[in-house]
């Protein structure tokens, strides 16, 4: 009798193993859409912080596609909706307007730092939108990223 059920259940464990393989039509993870660039998070809220110890919040440009064996350099725009101004209120890292995803790489990070001397009173926003390159795009749904700094 316990012949029987191990054979049973070996029959019954080949079936379904057959049965989830043959239901996988493509087995290949292989992105084929047009690489875009999306910010990971879309929003964020930081504590402005103190003058010795500011408030920072890192958005992460990331590429989705397929990874450049060069530097690729990504353009944004810090929006006119901001209600924080660049260089009174908050500070951006590196060259302002750009950034590098470096080569064999997928992803590059913006770090925004408030400037709480002149953050007095209530809060600040500050929103980028990615603009891309000339071949990479900026994905629909996730090219802005929003930025509110607190008390």
């Amino acid at each position: 009798m316990t012949i029987m059920k191990t054979k049973i259940y070996l029959l019954l464990l080949t079936l379904i193993s057959i049965s989830s393989i043959s239901c996988m039509k493509n087995r290949d993870n292989i992105y084929t859409g047009p690489d875009v660039v999306e910010f990971v998070p879309l929003t964020a809220s930081v504590k402005k912080g103190t003058t010795a110890a500011p408030g920072t919040a890192v958005a992460t440009v990331q590429l989705v596609g397929h990874q450049k064996s060069v530097d690729t350099e990504i353009t944004y725009e810090v929006a006119a909706t901001s209600t924080g101004t660049l260089g009174t209120h908050f500070s951006l890292s590196g060259t302002t307007g750009k950034v590098i995803i470096p080569a064999n790489s997928s992803a590059a990070t913006i770090t925004v730092t408030a400037i709480p001397a002149n953050i007095a009173t209530g809060t600040r926003t500050v929103v980028l939108n990615l603009v891309g390159n000339s071949s990479i795009a900026p994905s629909a749904n996730y090219k802005t990223y929003t930025l509110t700094i607190t008390q």
